[in-house]
C-alpha cells in the first residue's frame, strides 16, 4: 500500500523574545514594557504574549504584526 499522506516541511519558529528584548526593540524602558504587560494585550499597549514557565515571552511575528497595526497614515 502506498502512503499518500502529504508531508509538510516544518519551518522552525523564531525564538521567543523576553521583556528586555521587546523594550530594546521598541526603544523604551523595561519598566514601561512591564507596565504594559500588566494591562495585557487587550489594552493595545503590548502585542500578544506567551507565558512560558511563568515568564512572559513574545513571538517576533506577533510583535511585527502589532507594530504594523500601529502604523499611522497611508
Amino acid at each position: 500500500m502506498t502512503d499518500t499522506t502529504t508531508r509538510v516541511a516544518r519551518v522552525p519558529d523564531e525564538p521567543l523574545i523576553g521583556i528586555r528584548d521587546l523594550a530594546e526593540w521598541l526603544d523604551v524602558s523595561e519598566h514601561t514594557v512591564k507596565k504594559w504587560v500588566t494591562r495585557g494585550p487587550e489594552s493595545g499597549l503590548v502585542p500578544r504574549m506567551v507565558a512560558v514557565n511563568g515568564q512572559i515571552k513574545f513571538r517576533p511575528a506577533d510583535v511585527r504584526a502589532w507594530i504594523d497595526s500601529k502604523a499611522v497614515g497611508a
